[in-house]
Order: structure tokens, then sequence, then C-alpha cells
């Protein structure tokens, strides 16, 4: 079924709804779901980034003609570029490696398997879906009665509004999970050598970094389950956290990857 276009919400009626930080990770987990389902985009590792006006400029020539030049050949290779992320097999940030889960199915999407899956209790899953039912992030899919996520309003909400409703709180060095750009398949990619990296606090993970506090509590144990869970989740803390270009680029992920 076709996802039905759904107005966005405003930070306000976000707020004045009471939203939950596990509800966004309840919808990116559904998010997952759908796409391991159908087989698609789980290994996708190439994605592309439009350059605004200004890095346009940054990157144009300074010589007369090559510079007037320039645009024309903006304009037709669309003022893009790529980014490559690291091997499948280098996405797990931790040393405990847990089985993953095996392909969804309709059972999948129960309360039961969700709170299993999420490590939240029943309730809080049965609450987390009926407030995304009544702000219109979930509708159910016919014929199925499957639980479905109005994707880009979601999206929209993390680039506009996430950081500001659900700000990350920073801590000290510990050891932990990496996340945001730190993650392994994207270590490199964005951040420089130099930075302290970002992780989640857990006794397994690989690295040491500056603590970042993650969406819910549950969410360390969550990711080491399900591999997209963990790239989305990742990409929503940079955006939560790092400068125009960080949060530029996880958006433009995060939308080829799902959308």
């Amino acid at each position: 079924m076709q996802e039905i276009a759904h107005s966005p919400w405003t930070v306000d009626t976000w707020i004045s709804l009471q939203m939950k930080s596990q509800d966004i990770v309840l919808l990116f987990k559904l998010i997952s779901l759908d796409l391991q389902a159908k087989g698609e985009r789980v290994k996708k590792r190439e994605f592309t980034v439009i350059r605004d006006l200004d890095e346009a400029m940054l990157l144009a020539p300074k010589e007369p003609q090559a510079y007037f030049d320039h645009f024309p050949n903006l304009r037709l290779a669309g003022n893009s570029e790529k980014i490559e992320l690291s091997p499948a097999e280098l996405w797990e940030g931790w040393e405990d490696i847990e089985d993953t889960e095996s392909v969804p199915n309709i059972e999948s999407y129960s309360v039961r398997a969700l709170s299993a899956s999420l490590m939240l209790s029943k309730s809080e899953v049965s609450n987390s879906m009926n407030r995304c039912r009544e702000i219109g992030l979930i509708y159910s899919d016919l014929p199925s009665g499957k639980p479905t996520v109005r994707s880009m309003a979601l999206l929209d909400f993390v680039k506009y509004a996430i950081r500001y409703v659900f700000p990350a709180k920073l801590g000290p060095i510990v050891r932990g999970i990496p996340t945001a750009f730190a993650a392994p398949i994207m270590a490199g990619k964005v951040m420089s050598g130099g930075d302290l990296i970002p992780v989640w606090p857990d006794a397994y993970g690989k690295s040491k970094g500056q603590e970042v506090l993650p969406l819910f509590r549950t969410v360390p144990g969550a990711v080491k389950k399900d591999e997209l869970l963990y790239h989305f989740l990742a990409l929503v803390d940079a955006i939560r956290i790092g400068g125009p270009r960080e949060a530029k680029v996880a958006d433009a992920i995060l939308r080829e990857w799902i959308l």
C-alpha cells in the first residue's frame, strides 16, 4: 500500500502530545523490519549528497574561464558527491557478538516480538504504538494490518526538530559503542581523525570516547540484533550532536536509505 501524504507537525505539537524518545526507536525498528522483509537496501553502502551553493562555490576554480565553465558542469553532474561507507562485515561496534534476527515476518511486528527485540516491556511498546498512531506517524497497512511508518514525516521531524525535542546529553570518557559518524561503517567519512568519538556507554563496546546517552536506555542492546537499526540510530545521533555538515550528510543518507 502506498504511503499517504501527511502534513508535518510543528515542534510544539510533538511536545504537547508528549512523544517519548523510545517512540523514535520503535519507528526506526519498524522501518528496518520493512526493508529486511523486502530484501532491499540492507547492505547499501553508496549514497549521494547534494551540495548547496556555498559548498559549490568553495569548489569553483579561480581562473576566469574555468570559473564560468564550472556552472554548466555543476548542472550536468547534479552538483553531488558520493559517500561510500565501509564494508558490511565491519558494522559491529562491540565485542559480544549476538545472533542477528531472522528474516522478518508478520509476527515480527507484534507487541511481543517488538518487546523482545527492543528490550522494552509490552506495555511500553503498546503505549508507544498508540502515541505514534495518534499523531499519524503509524498507519495500518491493508489488508495485512501491519503497522507502517510514514517515513517522510518521521525523517522531517528528525531533520528539523529532534535535536531540540530530544537533545543529546554528553558525559565523561567511557567505553562504549561508537555512534554518529564514529560508527564502524561510517568512520572517517565526515569526522576528522583527531576528533574525540561519541559512544553509547556499554561494557562490551569496542571504543573509548565521550559518552552520549542514547535516545533510550535499551538502544545499545537492541542494535546488537539489527544492523539497520544500528546504522539508522547512529545517523540520528549525527543530526542530534553534529554540526551543519554532519547533519546534512546524515539526513541525506537516511533519506536515500529509507525512502
